[in-house]
């Protein structure tokens, strides 16, 4: 099995030109706008992806926006900066599972054979969904939303947690760079 700093340097060897800010990664194109501004670089796991699919002439699987790793655990975060709808659930739910199984697996195939989709289901994940805060509000005070932040999984992505993932967050843009990006290292 391979461990977790033989997966990050082979990352960071393989996949350098896909390093960036999460300012970069977090880009909503369509609005010109980032939803985090943060200069901490981080894998463009979505690219990533995408490159692979498209040297290999197929459709790109959906997956998550970025790729950290910290504390032997993968931490993948998707950045929402739209109003997060029923399509768009169903997608994010794709994300999780596509993204962070079988795309890291085909990613880590193609440099270290020996590795199995079993190795890849054993390491810790931990998914993130990044939206933004004014086109996702809830129904309850400031102060109790900041409380709740941490605790409270939306977009139907509760099932995930402890199944797939050992740990699912929503939260605002404003709490991931606070209370996440924060301790990132």
């Amino acid at each position: 099995m391979m461990k977790i700093d033989e997966l990050k340097a082979l990352l960071q060897n393989k996949y350098s030109e896909f390093f960036q800010s999460i300012e970069d990664i977090s880009r909503d194109d369509q609005n010109n706008e980032s939803l985090c501004s943060s200069p901490f670089v981080c894998l463009s796991f979505d690219k990533v992806i995408q490159d692979l699919a498209s040297k290999k002439g197929e459709d790109a699987l959906k997956s998550p926006d970025l790729l950290h790793i910290q504390d032997n655990q993968l931490f993948f975060v998707e950045f929402k900066n739209g109003k997060i709808d029923q399509k768009e659930r169903q997608s994010l739910r794709l994300k999780a599972i596509e993204g962070p199984f079988i795309g890291l697996y085909e990613m880590i195939k193609e440099h270290d054979p020996s590795i199995s989709f079993h190795d890849i289901v054993k390491i810790d994940k931990v998914y993130y969904v990044v939206y933004n805060e004014e086109k996702n509000p809830q129904k309850r005070t400031a102060g109790l939303l900041r409380h709740l932040e941490g605790q409270q999984i939306r977009f139907s992505l509760k099932k995930y947690k402890g199944t797939f993932m050992k740990d699912v967050k929503t939260i605002c843009a404003t709490v991931f760079l606070e209370s996440v990006v924060s301790k990132w290292k």
